[in-house]
């Protein structure tokens, strides 16, 4: 008898080692002023020695993937929809999950739970759609506003939520700025940002926490 549940367990690993094979260790818009720490670990390659809970982060590739395709049928030539376009400028690059030409709109899609709605519109996210609003703009597109779509998991459709202003090149200056601090961090072999979040999250989520704190980060005490 097949045991469906180890199947898609390992059906899901297998795709999501994949996929992270496939990446180059670099830092992008995403990880602008979220943890220091993790930006820190990430840019000195730290060994990943902790198994972290990948079923969230494999959802939401899921979903992004999804609506792509869904979005990709109003455009299906890409004439005025740039879907999942790639731009960088200097050292930077990211992944843009959708620019509106004709009106200069960036659009970045947020998966997570009803419960953890209440961080939509956080600043580490504003950080990031402006900054690929920045990058957009250094790659020749004129970018006049920038939206965050917030899509709950567990949630109905009226719970899908939009947070969309006006672009501003100063958020992304200053998010751009703090992830410098944390290169010449590392350009120094200064002592590294300070944990940010407890061991409870930190077992789940995070590939460098590491009790001993030596190796990786041993996250913050009470």
């Amino acid at each position: 008898m097949i045991d469906l549940q180890d199947m898609v367990i390992k059906s899901l690993g297998a795709y999501d080692s994949q996929r992270d094979r496939s990446q180059q260790v670099e830092i992008g818009p995403s990880s602008i002023g979220g943890c220091a720490r993790r930006v820190y670990h990430d840019l000195k390659q730290t060994p990943k020695i902790n198994e972290t809970e990948k079923l969230a982060a494999i959802l939401g590739t899921f979903i992004h993937s999804g609506l792509d395709k869904a979005i990709r049928r109003n455009d299906p030539f890409e004439d005025n929809f740039l879907i999942e376009i790639e731009v960088s400028h200097g050292d930077l690059k990211g992944h843009c999950d959708l620019f509106i030409k004709d009106i200069g709109l960036v659009v970045d899609w947020k998966t997570t739970t009803k419960s953890g709605m209440r961080y939509f519109g956080s600043e580490q996210q504003r950080y990031q759609i402006h900054t690929y609003g920045w990058l957009l703009e250094n790659n020749g597109y004129e970018v006049k506003e920038v939206a965050l779509v917030g899509i709950p998991r567990d949630g109905k459709m009226q719970d899908i939520q939009v947070m969309r202003e006006k672009y501003d090149p100063a958020i992304a200056q200053q998010g751009i700025a703090w992830l410098d601090g944390i290169k010449q961090i590392v350009a120094t072999n200064s002592p590294a940002p300070s944990p940010e979040k407890y061991a409870k999250w930190c077992t789940n989520y995070c590939p460098y926490f590491d009790r001993t704190g030596e190796i990786g980060c041993p996250s913050m005490t009470k």
